[in-house]
């Protein structure tokens, strides 16, 4: 009997030894500053990486079977397809393909990831395009795609919000990456003068300088100088704002944008070469958009350039709005010269900048 009694208090210790060096063991993790699992979205964001991978590229995820059954034929249409108005092909986005088995914790953080995932569950009877922002990086765009075999995934990409409206998201995404780029390393003194003399604020780069500045006038250019076939080239990317009295809608025409830009830049843009003046390329017809832009109305074109007199030319873009409250229209036209590189991306990066423009409040 008494020994019985001996071992059940021998057993209470035990246990009771134990809870105590758990809990105190649980509270020097604690104060020690232990690992703790973030919580709120913000500090998840905050441990993610930053995105990979070249702009302008686009990770399709998808076997190589399911990609050569008509997949890939789609893909090319929306996110291949040639650029409009440049003067050269270049696809709209470069298309990567990745085998599923390939797609490790390398490839996770790209910048623009698309995953197809094809097999016939309850989850996926109804095809499915989903986008999500910061998946496995900061800044990331990744998309799935759900469906029980290929021709549902070619629906979803085919659907009113499906490879088209994705296409047009990576495009503004891609210029929001470079404006945001640009904001890191901005030209403080060029933008206070533009604020100052103009009535408005710009992200501008550090390289940017001011060419000319007059009255409701300005025209800014940046230089820049890059290596092909070991030698030094010069890319110009120039953006001219133009301030005039709002007389109504019909200011917003096509016909009336492009009659005033001709007249303008034939003034007032021109090279080093004599009686040289910079014009619209009308053998390939300028592309012409009304959008939403900063809450209102504006519309916008792209084109081709080429310099009167030199030679010279390029591809331009420009948006056109109202500032209500000095009753002006204000027009910005940015343009890119790069005789031995791709357009694409200088474009992109110009359209940044040209839509970063907002009137400053009087």
């Amino acid at each position: 009997m008494q020994i019985r009694v001996e071992s059940k208090e021998v057993m209470g210790w035990q246990r009771f030894a134990m809870a105590f060096c758990a809990v105190a063991l649980a509270a020097l993790a604690v104060g020690c500053g232990g690992p703790q699992v973030p919580q709120t979205k913000a500090e998840r964001y905050a441990l993610l990486p930053g995105k990979l991978g070249p702009s302008g590229e686009v990770v399709m995820v998808v076997s190589k079977p399911m990609w050569e059954r008509g997949i890939g034929n789609v893909v090319d249409s929306l996110f291949a397809n040639p650029v409009r108005v440049l003067p050269q092909f270049e696809p709209r986005f470069d298309v990567l393909r990745l085998d599923p088995e390939e797609f490790d914790r390398f490839w996770k953080p790209h910048r623009n990831l698309v995953i197809f995932d094809i097999e016939d569950r309850i989850d996926t009877q109804d095809p499915k395009l989903t986008v999500y922002r910061n998946r496995y990086a900061k800044g990331q765009i990744y998309t799935e795609i759900k469906a029980k075999n290929v021709a549902g995934a070619i629906a979803a990409l085919h659907s009113a919000e499906g490879g088209l409206m994705l296409a047009d998201m990576l495009e503004a995404e891609e210029a929001k990456r470079y404006g945001d780029l640009v904001a890191l390393d901005r030209n403080s003194a060029l933008e206070a003068e533009l604020k100052r003399n103009h009535g408005l604020s710009a992200v501008l780069p550090r390289s940017a300088r001011m060419v000319s500045s007059s009255g409701g006038f300005c025209w800014i250019e940046q230089s820049l100088t890059r290596m092909k076939g070991g030698r030094n080239h010069d890319v110009q990317m120039g953006i001219v704002v133009h301030r005039s009295p709002y007389r109504g809608p019909e200011d917003f025409s096509m016909e009336g944008m492009l009659a005033r830009r001709d007249s303008l830049f034939k003034a007032r843009v021109s090279s080093p070469n004599k009686d040289s003046y910079m014009t619209t390329e009308y053998r390939l017809p300028p592309l012409y958009e009304e959008v939403s832009f900063r809450g209102g109305f504006a519309a916008t074109m792209r084109g081709l350039w080429r310099m009167e007199g030199d030679f010279m030319g390029g591809p331009w873009t420009s948006i056109a709005w109202v500032d209500g409250e000095r009753g002006q229209l204000v027009t910005v036209d940015g343009y890119v010269y790069a005789p031995y590189f791709g357009k694409r991306e200088y474009l992109r990066e110009l359209e940044a900048t040209v839509r970063s423009f907002a009137p400053v409040k009087q």
